[in-house]
């Protein structure tokens, strides 16, 4: 791994890239089963057109992205690939990730605002597995915090203007 990480050996490196890997493929499943019972809504009278359900399916798709993303840097790191800005993205990928999660349950609730009884026991899957979505992001963050220590916070500042992007 020829990314510098300071302070950190090659092992605890490796693990901790290890641990946010595993993280996100677990939220990778749940977020797979939400994206299906997402687009099981649009077959439901009472959900079909509800306002903010595009919305919804557009940001469980985004963490399906970020979750891509983090991975497949880490799948790069772990490959030895030298990366001259890796924590620079992974800091940004794992942001990226934040974002999205703040997304999730108000367009959520927008989108089964008013809904009928018959769709309840969806929703409440859905909302469970969407805090499994927000508890792995929120996991895979600290974890990177971890691993970068103080050098996260500098890294996070020089992102912040490319994440300036309005999305909420």
């Amino acid at each position: 791994m020829t990314a510098t990480f300071r302070g950190i050996n090659s092992h605890q490196r490796y693990s901790f890239l290890e641990a946010i890997d595993t993280t996100f493929e677990k939220g990778l499943a749940a977020k797979e089963v939400v994206c299906s019972i997402t687009t099981g809504f649009r077959d439901i009278p009472a959900l079909r057109t509800a306002p903010g359900l595009n919305p919804y399916h557009a940001t469980v798709a985004d963490i399906g992205y970020g979750f891509d993303a983090v991975r497949g840097t880490i799948k790069r790191l772990r490959q030895g690939e030298s990366i001259s800005l890796a924590m620079d993205m992974l800091v940004f990928d794992l942001d990226t990730l934040r974002i999205s999660e703040k997304q999730l349950s108000p367009n959520f609730e927008l989108a089964v605002k008013g809904a009928k009884p018959d769709t309840f026991y969806l929703i409440e899957q859905s909302r469970y597995l969407n805090n499994q979505i927000a508890g792995t992001i929120m996991e895979g963050i600290r974890l990177g915090q971890a691993l970068l220590g103080p050098e996260w916070e500098t890294i996070y500042a020089r992102i912040q203007n490319i994440q300036a992007i309005p999305r909420l």
